[in-house]
């Protein structure tokens, strides 16, 4: 039927020729084919020719409505008889226009829809961007030169989507654009012109608008558009995004609920609530819900609820959290009696086992689709849990972040320090007072130190590094010979020259840290924009770089041996930290100490422990020997985990054990400029350099390293200073867990350090519980 007699259509008439011309060129080439519809296909040329007869193909504006038949043609050459024209959306327009001249009843219904609607937006789908009439045009004009003059297939189909709202509900509608029958006259600028960088669609489309303004053009032809209703695909994708979103708030929250019950199918008569589930101290947190308390504030209002009995439920809900979607005889919900919830659906999200959040339908009215409900929130399962968690992690971060603000991350055995820092400070600030950091330290404080290292994290890395340059110099190697045998490029005999220099200075361990800079700039920069720049205009070479190119994600084979290794350091530290917090968790019940672990190439630990850090339970040296004991046995496992897990791990690293021994108790203090705690005095400073050198630490007279896989070492002063140590091994030793030998070594000296000397003992084939 014909959709728009009017004779002012929208479409740019100084650039858009509605015309028959490509569609009877498709024809002549359809003929030319033996087929069964040979017959039918000369008969429709004949009657073009005939509406025709000067061979002027083209249509003015005002004449579009008197020629019904030719359109009907179209449609009958291109779709079944038997198709239902009321459920098949079809149109035809001018060229890039959606002005529409003929169509189905079905498409003239659709767009009579849209022209009824207050508010329509035409999106560019893949950008998410609101386009003019004008950019419309622009946007499908270009992307058709693209595909059509330069043969580009970088680029996907473009996407027109319409939002229509209605009764305020949102309805997408995607236009689906055929343009087979369109042709393009002009002179068009070589593509070779195009930069290097400009291999981004965007940027080739902003080219082509300022090398090739469309007034210098002429579009012939019409194009075939369909509409389809992408509503239930479009609010899918955007629940989706806003439950991975970060920034949870308020208005996320409500958009997102208003686009599940719309995925539902729901009427006004159900309420929807996304709720994280926080416990802290074994109560449950309802601060949490603070940035959208206004959406649960109206539900509750709605049905007559109180808050403490909505939060009674959950407590009692979170305890055995199962789904539920009908009224439990056995439990009231808010004293049903009491308000205007017929019943609810609730559904529990978990994470590693633990309740994080639950989905909860409240509704006034029997009869609940139950079975999509379900669907619909099991197809959502890992989406929500991500919304739950980014909540949760948000919450806890601000929690965390406030408590740094002004102290550190603090730790129950120095808790009372702070707070009494606290308590003074605000003491000070009533009183109108000089506001000064109230000084927070430790005295008299026996350090324990320990350091698992990885066997030569280095020289590994490099290792793992100069493997994968190695790949990916040959595959480029491959590749560009390949190109070679195509392409008369002079540029690409000169890069695989020098990509066999590089293999020849990595081969011969000639490489220095410029030489590892340059390599990266070659195979990053240099060798990628060649290869680009040769791809943007040819899908041969295209194709035959893809292999290449894929390798470059980094799942690729290129990064493979550094990827493993850092996989192999990950394991590791997560085995380190699983025994280290054990061993903190343990011995924090026999006395309060303050712990402090950080991450290098492995893990390094810290135990300050002392009479000033707890001042109202006696210390002696009973708990400074079972934590040195406890700390022995912690080496001893992690050694043995580590090296147990070796045949699993992607790269074989075995790790180091060392220990120094203090002579001397130190004070240590709080930074408030840092955040945190470091060492106080001169001397106590000494304490800090030691540790940082003696992982270098080698054997004196021998270039051996002091640090030994399967060996434990302790470096010390005195002899006396490691009499409990001593007595630990002997104990491990009876056990057969440590040989039975010791090693007395003494240690080179190093800068700013003399005089140190060191035990090591060997570790046996058992480990300690």
């Amino acid at each position: 039927m014909i959709l728009n007699t009017s004779k002012n259509n929208t479409f740019h008439e100084s650039v858009v020729e509605f015309s028959f011309k490509p569609f009877l060129n498709y024809l002549k080439g359809s003929i030319s084919q033996d087929g069964v519809l040979k017959k039918v296909i000369k008969s429709s040329i004949e009657k073009l020719n005939k509406h025709f007869p000067d061979s002027n193909y083209s249509i003015k504006p005002e004449d579009l409505p008197q020629y019904e038949d030719l359109y009907a043609l179209v449609y009958q050459l291109m779709n079944s008889a038997l198709v239902d024209e009321t459920s098949f959306s079809w149109g035809i327009s001018a060229p890039f226009s959606y002005d529409f001249i003929f169509g189905t009843s079905l498409i003239s219904k659709q767009l009579k829809e849209i022209q009824s609607s207050k508010q329509v937006n035409i999106i560019y789908w893949e950008d998410h961007k609101i386009l003019s009439e004008k950019e419309v045009f622009e946007t499908l004009a270009y992307n058709f030169i693209v595909k059509r003059i330069y043969d580009i297939h970088l680029f996907n189909e473009m996407e027109l989507v319409i939002c229509v709202n209605k009764n305020g509900t949102d309805r997408y509608l995607e236009f689906i654009i055929n343009d087979d029958f369109v042709e393009v006259e002009g002179v068009f600028p070589d593509i070779k012109k195009i930069k290097s960088e400009m291999i981004s669609k965007q940027s080739v489309l902003e080219f082509l608008k300022k090398q090739l303004p469309l007034e210098k053009l002429k579009f012939k032809g019409f194009s075939i558009i369909r509409i389809e209703d992408v509503t239930y695909k479009v609010t899918k994708e955007k629940l989706h995004n806003l439950f991975i979103s970060q920034d949870i708030e308020n208005k996320v929250l409500l958009q997102a609920t208003e686009s599940m019950k719309s995925l539902i199918g729901t009427g006004g008569d159900m309420d929807l609530l996304f709720l994280p589930i926080l416990e802290i101290d074994g109560k449950l947190n309802t601060d949490i819900w603070r940035d959208f308390d206004s959406v649960l504030s109206h539900i509750l209002t709605k049905y007559s609820a109180s808050f403490s009995d909505f939060t009674s439920f959950l407590e009692r809900h979170i305890k055995n959290p199962e789904i539920r979607y009908h009224k439990n005889e056995n439990e009231t919900w808010y004293s049903f009696e009491n308000t205007s919830i017929s019943g609810l659906f609730s559904f529990p999200i978990f994470f590693q086992e633990k309740i994080i959040g639950l989905s909860i339908i409240l509704y006034e009215n029997e009869g609940l689709k139950t079975d999509l409900i379900l669907s619909r929130f099991k197809e959502f399962m890992f989406p929500l849990q991500n919304l739950f968690i980014s909540i949760i992690n948000k919450y806890l971060g601000e929690l965390n972040h406030t408590i740094k603000n002004h102290f550190t991350a603090i730790q129950p055995s120095v808790e009372w320090k702070f707070n009494n820092a606290g308590i003074s400070y605000l003491r000070n600030e009533k009183n109108g007072e000089r506001l000064l950091p109230v000084p927070i330290h430790f005295d008299g404080i026996h350090p324990i130190y320990g350091a698992i290292d990885f066997r030569n994290s280095t020289i590994e890395r490099n290792k793992a590094l100069t493997e994968d340059y190695t790949t990916q110099l040959n595959a480029l190697i491959h590749t560009l010979n390949a190109l070679k045998q195509i392409r008369n490029v002079d540029l690409l005999g000169e890069m695989i020259y020098q990509a066999e220099v590089f293999i020849k200075r990595i081969e011969n361990n000639n490489l220095s840290i410029n030489d590892d800079a340059e390599i990266t700039y070659f195979l990053t920069v240099e060798s990628l924009d060649l290869i680009m720049q040769l791809g943007i205009q040819d899908v041969e070479i295209q194709n035959l770089t893809a292999p290449y190119l894929k390798e470059l994600a980094e799942d690729g084979v290129f990064h493979k041996q550094s990827a493993a290794l850092e996989e192999t350091f990950l394991i590791l530290n997560t085995h380190i930290i699983s025994v280290l917090d054990k061993m903190n968790e343990e011995l924090q019940d026999s006395y309060p100490y303050y712990f402090d672990r950080y991450r290098t190439d492995g893990v390094e630990f810290n135990i300050y422990i002392g009479q000033s850090i707890a001042p109202d339970k006696p210390f002696n040296d009973v708990y400074l020997k079972n934590v040195r004991l406890r700390q022995l046995i912690s080496m001893v496992n992690i050694a043995i985990i580590t090296e147990s897990c070796q045949n699993l791990l992607p790269k074989k690293i075995q790790t180091t054990q060392l220990i120094f021994v203090q002579p001397n108790t130190i004070t240590i203090s709080f930074r408030h400029d840092e955040k945190r705690f470091d060492v106080e005095g001169a001397y106590n400073i000494r304490y800090e350099i030691i540790k940082k050198r003696i992982d270098k630490a080698v054997i004196k007279n021998s270039d051996e390293r002091l640090t030994q896989p399967r060996k434990i070492a302790i470096v010390y002063y005195n002899k006396k200073d490691i009499e409990d140590y001593l007595k630990h091994i002997e104990y491990l030793q009876e056990n057969k867990i440590l040989e039975p030998s010791i090693e007395d070594l003494d240690l080179e000296d190093m800068q700013g350090v003399s005089g140190l000397k060191a035990i090591r003992v060997t570790i046996q084939d058992a480990s300690v519980k």
